[in-house]
């Protein structure tokens, strides 16, 4: 398989540099579980390449990505212990993207909903363009957040704002997010990824050591209660799709 035809894919760019691409644009780069189980194993490959600096995470085309893909499957209502396991997959590329020593730089254009949020959440330095909407978009559909959202996001914008983004939703502009600090960079969207990676290379040329250590330190001391709340999320989420609001929301999906 080309890389250009795999869902996700690795390429390295130069100086260091290797950019993992979700790759499904006809579909807005929506993220199945197969999908995350690669971008896990592209991820450890990058932290193991000597050669590799920082990653770049982002969607192909003009979305980083629509999240979790509700066509994946054979087509018949997955029993809790089966969601569970798949999401557990999906939870899996959350902790990679924690505790690899490289740094990973998330890109985001376009939307970035539900699951793919939450991988901007979980990486370390996030470069938006100027049209760049961010969508929670659990609670409503039915489903409790996801990836360590419930975690992070408090963490960053307050809990009183967190709860109010996951308990309606919305279209969040990346500018909002830049103010509340879950952006570090916003670039007019024609200059995204030129500009990101001139970012990547300024971080790349920083002593890698030092770099990689602060890192895993600071991801180490934040992270003390991510595994828990992974953990319970594994068993919530899959539980909450039992349940007869989530079965009409469902209803109004496949309409």
């Amino acid at each position: 398989m080309t890389e250009e035809k795999a869902v996700v894919y690795a390429q390295d760019a130069g100086d260091g540099i290797r950019v993992i691409y979700l790759n499904q644009p006809k579909k807005k780069n929506a993220i199945s579980a197969p999908m995350m189980d690669i971008l896990s194993d592209l991820l450890r490959a990058a932290d193991d390449d000597d050669d590799v600096r920082v990653v770049v995470l982002r969607g192909a085309g003009e979305n980083f990505s629509s999240g979790g893909d509700l066509n994946q499957g054979d087509g018949g209502k997955p029993t809790p212990e089966q969601a569970r396991k798949t999401l557990r997959r999906y939870l899996n590329a959350v902790r990679t993207i924690r505790a690899i020593s490289k740094p990973v730089m998330c890109m985001v254009d376009g939307y970035a909903v539900g699951g793919a949020f939450a991988l901007a959440l979980a990486s370390d330095l996030v470069c938006a363009s100027d049209r760049a909407q961010f969508v929670p978009a659990f609670c409503q559909i039915g489903i409790i957040p996801e990836m360590g959202m419930m975690k992070m996001l408090p963490e960053l914008v307050g809990a009183q704002r967190a709860k109010e983004l996951l308990f309606i939703g919305g279209k969040i502009p990346a500018a909002q997010m830049k103010d509340w600090g879950l952006v570090n960079r916003l670039f007019p969207a024609d200059e995204l990824e030129a500009s990101t990676l001139e970012f990547a290379r300024q971080l790349s040329a920083m002593p890698d050591a030092s770099i990689q250590i602060t890192k895993t330190m600071m991801n180490a001391l934040a992270d003390e209660t991510l595994a828990a709340s992974l953990e319970a999320e594994s068993t919530a989420s899959p539980f909450c799709t039992t349940t007869t609001a989530y079965a009409k929301t469902m209803e109004r999906f496949a309409k």
